[in-house]
């Protein structure tokens, strides 16, 4: 995926005021404003603190000016999600079966959460699906029914596939905002699920290990649910086949 084609904005930045007193402009590079521009902008910002405010004055230009090329916040965020997902593979290698695929894709869309916080749940609260989103998806499928599957069955696994990782992301960047007696949500949930057992003087293995599960490494227990729908979708294609 390339890189912004913009630097990072700071805090400072983004409330400087987009001309001097006078009117004038300040000198240097024009301002570019194109939908690809401000999609890049809305991703730099994040979905949470992206305005068409914020974004007029990270590229230099009255918000008007942005609607011109985008119809509110909506067509906003349909236009970062595309931009985000853009340059995706979301074709077959010509050396891959059809589980390493989906492990690429998916992995793929994991790091693109994880690069863009809040993208995962722009997705989920959209009211209208980002054109990107549309074609990924009918891609995927049409992977998958080229692998053998049926069209019911691809669509039931790759809808399955996404819909885990879209959730597992907004659940894991929850866990690490910040909870009301000053540590992490992520904190706060481990200690609840070892304290509910120790409250009684017994153990319990599986609150030991959800708590450990839920103090560890996100990326790792969203993959054990990864394998375990590719293993459903292995089944599926075997009693096709059979």
């Amino acid at each position: 995926m390339p890189e912004p084609m913009y630097p990072p904005i700071t805090a400072e930045e983004e409330l400087m005021p987009v001309a001097d007193p006078a009117g004038r402009r300040s000198a240097g590079r024009p301002p570019r404003v194109t939908r690809e521009a401000i999609a890049e902008a809305a991703l730099r910002l994040g979905p949470d603190r992206a305005t068409l405010m914020t974004i007029g004055r990270a590229l230099g230009v009255d918000h008007s000016t942005l609607y011109r090329h985008v119809k509110g916040r909506d067509d906003l965020m349909s236009a970062a999600v595309d931009r985000a997902l853009d340059g995706i593979g979301w074709q077959r290698g010509v050396a891959e079966d059809w589980r390493a695929y989906l492990v690429r894709v998916s992995e793929t869309v994991w790091d693109l959460y994880e690069r863009y916080p809040g993208v995962a749940e722009t997705i989920r609260a959209l009211e209208a699906t980002p054109p990107s989103v549309v074609h990924a998806f009918a891609a995927m499928c049409d992977e998958l029914a080229g692998a053998g599957f049926s069209g019911s069955d691809a669509m039931l696994v790759v809808d399955s596939i996404m819909d885990m990782t879209n959730d597992s992301a907004v659940g894991w960047r929850r866990l690490a905002g910040a909870s009301a007696n000053g540590t992490t949500v992520a904190e706060a949930m481990r200690r609840s699920w070892e304290a509910e057992f120790a409250a009684e003087g017994t153990g319990n293995s599986v609150a030991a290990a959800m708590a450990g599960v839920i103090a560890g490494e996100p990326r790792h227990w969203w993959r054990r649910k990864l394998d375990l729908l590719l293993d459903g979708a292995a089944g599926l294609l075997a009693r096709k086949s059979g």
